[in-house]
């Protein structure tokens, strides 16, 4: 559906409003790479593949505190008995020579001595007069590293478009690259807009709201390693909104506003983006989430997002965070579905597609089960602290029954894919 006297489209289905703000993005957004420091780079995505311009390890090195042996050497030698050598220590680049029937102390990570073809662990030894017998040496060969083992010189480590973990930062470190190309951090301007909004920590008076909603999609931003700009609460005043807007509304940022896109009379949020932004779509056919507003505002990606916490919260798992991830550089897979049996019945009596807040668990003689959270008013929120998944119901309405097998979507697919 268009609105005639804007030319924005409303109520359009879920897929259609994924694929206009995908698209917008991409539009909008210069996502050219720049170089960092791997110290700065946790949690950012990679621009190119990382080759490795050494081996590792580099050198043949022992994995484990013990004695260099040569292998043949326990065969000849009286009783498992080797006369020891000075030991051959972590870090020191002097490389020893092993003797006849001797040992040498070794400890974790260093050099192997030359000669030396096996390691046996310190527990399976026993020291007399300057020498060691040995018990239990197992195979030739055993505990040593040798080069290249696990990584090739000139071998890609990691591809690009990967969100960088902890793991991939030490894998990086481990082949000497100290600076990456990745994407830059999405800036986001995030304010929330209502006269009925207090910030946590004012006394609470009548009429009046904790600004929850920001609260958590601070929280789900900072998941997502943005450069996030706190505005705070902006009064239910198209002069202050417009302003607002104005003063941040700069080339690759990302304003989202909470409240205020409704059909309220102090929805100014909306009347604004009538007049001075440019609105791609107003209403999606979701519940909750019905009223999410799209567009721009001069050169920044707008998002509109309803007041209502859980319709706030769902709103950006469908439709903020595509985008986000778009914009940082990740290759963008749709989350999966699960399916997963109802454990108690649920009637969906409207037309739009459902995101019911649920949590599901696992049984290995049963499989996925799913129990919806609660009260699922767009107003509750703790129909999401206690959920861990939706469960996806299509447009038409239905009577689901205890047993019924349903789609659900994980919490940590939509939003921490990259943790798995």
């Amino acid at each position: 559906m268009v609105n005639d006297s804007n030319s924005y489209l409303t109520s359009i289905s879920h897929a259609r409003a994924q694929k206009i703000i995908i698209q917008k993005a991409q539009e909008l957004f210069d996502t050219s790479a720049e170089v960092a420091d791997i110290n700065n780079c946790l949690n950012r995505v990679l621009a190119t593949d990382v080759q490795a311009k050494i081996n590792v390890p580099a050198f043949d090195n022992s994995a484990m505190d013990g004695y260099a042996i040569r292998y043949s050497d326990l065969a000849d030698a009286k009783q498992g008995w080797l006369a020891l050598q000075k030991p051959q220590y972590a870090g020191s680049g002097e490389l020893q020579v092993l003797a006849e029937n001797s040992a040498i102390p070794i400890m974790t990570g260093a050099l192997i001595p030359q000669r030396a073809n096996t390691i046996v662990i310190k527990e399976n030894s026993q020291i007399k007069d300057n020498q060691v017998h040995l018990r239990d040496i197992g195979e030739k060969g055993d505990y040593i590293r040798t080069i290249g083992a696990d990584i090739k010189a000139n071998s890609t480590i990691l591809k690009q478009n990967i969100r960088l973990k902890a793991q991939d930062i030490g894998l990086i470190s481990s082949v000497g690259c100290q600076k990456i190309a990745v994407y830059p951090k999405t800036k986001i301007v995030l304010f929330t807009g209502g006269d009925e909004v207090i910030q946590v920590g004012e006394p609470l008076e009548q009429g009046k709201v904790y600004d929850s909603v920001r609260s958590t999609l601070k929280g789900l931003l900072q998941s997502q390693n943005c450069e996030i700009i706190h505005v705070g609460n902006i009064q239910d005043d198209p002069a202050q909104i417009k302003q607002t807007l104005d003063k941040y509304a700069q080339p690759n940022t990302v304003i989202i506003c909470n409240g205020g896109v409704s059909a309220g009379d102090k929805d100014y949020v909306l009347k604004v983006m009538q007049e001075h932004g440019q609105i791609a779509f107003h209403k999606v056919n979701v519940k909750p989430g019905f009223p999410l507003l799209f567009g721009q505002y001069n050169d920044a990606l707008f998002f509109g997002l309803p007041g209502n916490p859980v319709s706030s919260f769902t709103s950006f798992c469908q439709f903020v965070i595509p985008a986000l991830r778009l914009l940082e550089g990740e290759t963008i897979t749709p989350a999966g579905f699960i399916r997963a049996k109802l454990t108690k019945g649920y009637s969906k009596q409207h037309y739009r597609r459902e995101f019911v807040r649920a949590r599901f668990s696992y049984d290995p003689t049963i499989g996925f089960e799913v129990c919806i959270s609660g009260n699922q008013s767009s107003g509750r929120l703790t129909s999401v602290t206690q959920a861990n998944c939706f469960i996806i119901l299509d447009e038409t309405p239905n009577d689901f029954h205890a047993g019924d097998t349903v789609n659900i979507q994980r919490f940590v697919d939509l939003l921490y894919p990259h943790l798995i």
